[in-house]
């Protein structure tokens, strides 16, 4: 039988005995992630976490998030966004410190359209996630997720999971670096499954009482490359190739061939 508290108990105390950061200091920071389900967010805050969702797709996390605050200027809020004209798109894209990708541009700008008639409905974002009754079921948030992907452009299979942990409801984004991590742990058969991967986040999160949004930056941390100051890591753990096996906490779970 897997064992989802002592799997996770063994990958957050072996992040933490790799950060630089004192354990309070870990507890602090990580702890943010423990406060992000049934959050009171305004209408502009759920539609900026939709266009950063939209510009982190396909791209790598380091690449946008330094571009953060030029998209934050350039997308300010949805009312404004929606009245954006040829002329102002192109002045976008012609800004050096953009990134330049006009499709993401536009689905931004196509994005405040949808999302301000959305508002204009239901009298507010929150409302309209509401009226799905998220919390009655797990078909309702599945609901919720293929209406969000009809609805707003570059919202994906993997993507659409992206913008509702982030609007803190119940599922991690079913990544590459989750589902790797998953599939060595033999939870799932393929990195593809998706939906098996974000169930088996769902069971990680019941089982130690953690939000599912920390048991998400866990594991992303757990295995994502490259330097991240802020959490005091060097790189992940659980990496794509020459993962530390040698210190891994849950290698006796794991099917990586070590040499």
């Amino acid at each position: 039988m897997i064992s989802y508290k002592e799997i996770f108990c063994k990958v957050e105390s072996t992040l933490k005995s790799q950060s630089k950061l004192s354990d309070e200091e870990f507890d602090i920071r990580f702890g943010e992630y423990k406060n992000y389900e049934n959050r009171d967010l305004s209408d502009d805050e759920y539609f900026d976490k939709l266009t950063k969702v939209v510009f982190y797709s396909g791209f790598k996390a380091e690449t946008v998030t330094k571009k953060l605050d030029i998209i934050k200027y350039h997308f300010p809020d949805f009312e404004t966004i929606s009245n954006y004209d040829e002329g102002r798109i192109n002045e976008i894209f012609n800004d050096e410190s953009m990134i330049k990708n006009k499709k993401k541009i536009l689905a931004c700008v196509n994005n405040s359209i949808v999302f301000k008639g959305i508002v204009e409905k239901y009298g507010s974002f929150r409302s309209y996630v509401d009226s799905f009754e998220i919390d009655n079921s797990f078909e309702n948030l599945m609901l919720f997720k293929e209406e969000i992907q009809y609805r707003f452009a570059f919202l994906g299979e993997i993507t659409s999971y992206h913008f509702m942990t982030d609007i803190g409801l119940p599922v991690l984004k079913p990544d590459r670096v989750i589902a790797r991590i998953f599939k060595r742990l033999n939870l799932i058969e393929d990195e593809k499954q998706l939906l098996k991967t974000v169930i088996h986040g769902r069971k990680f999160s019941h089982e130690n009482r953690f939000p599912i949004r920390y048991v998400d930056i866990i594991f992303v941390k757990y295995g994502q490359m490259g330097t991240d100051d802020y959490f005091g890591l060097e790189d992940g753990i659980c990496l794509k190739n020459n993962p530390k096996c040698h210190i891994c906490g849950i290698k006796e779970y794991c099917s990586y061939p070590i040499a």
